[in-house]
């Protein structure tokens, strides 16, 4: 795990497409497995160091993916950040409402995965019609926009500075963009 974590870092600081285009298969497996990782009911992968830090780094990985790699074809960068099915975004979004410590590793993590698919889509409207991107925005719209929670945030935000929680980031970056 911390070779893989360097060698995207490494990736992140050269940002050559070669890269891509040479290890697509396995970036691809990597994806996927992170997706499966971060959609699981369990929490022990999050209480290890080593697994955050390469979350962190995978996310600046597709952030680059998402703003750079122009020579890089559009539905290859989507097979890279898009999650396979569904049920993963959903089975994120339970155990994001389980949440009760607003400063959790995994809503930082999640926030920018979302982050990065949201940017993503307004790079690239065609990718607005995905069945993933609809169902995110959906779900958002619904179940965060303009909540009791949302607009107790909102507020904050007019009184004196703040250090926000990762949970106040992800409704105040996260659910206006998407």
């Amino acid at each position: 795990m911390i070779e893989i974590s360097y060698i995207l870092e490494k990736q992140n600081s050269e940002l050559l497409p070669s890269f891509i285009s040479q290890f697509y298969q396995s970036i691809l497996i990597l994806k996927h497995w992170a997706w499966q990782l971060i959609s699981q009911n369990s929490d022990q992968w999050i209480k290890n160091s080593n697994y955050v830090e390469l979350f962190r780094i995978f996310a600046l990985f597709n952030k680059n993916l998402v703003f750079n790699y122009e020579d890089i074809e559009i539905n290859m960068k989507g097979s890279l950040l898009f999650p396979e099915t569904i049920k993963c975004i959903n089975t994120i979004f339970e155990r994001f409402e389980k949440i009760n410590n607003e400063n959790n590793s995994f809503i930082s993590i999640i926030s920018q995965w979302y982050d990065n698919l949201s940017s993503f889509s307004n790079v690239h409207p065609e990718f607005e019609i995905s069945t993933i991107i609809i169902h995110i925005n959906h779900y958002i719209a619904r179940n965060y926009v303009m909540t009791d929670q949302y607009k107790f945030y909102l507020n904050q935000l007019r009184q004196s500075p703040l250090i926000f929680t990762a949970k106040q980031l992800f409704y105040i970056k996260t659910c206006p963009f998407l």
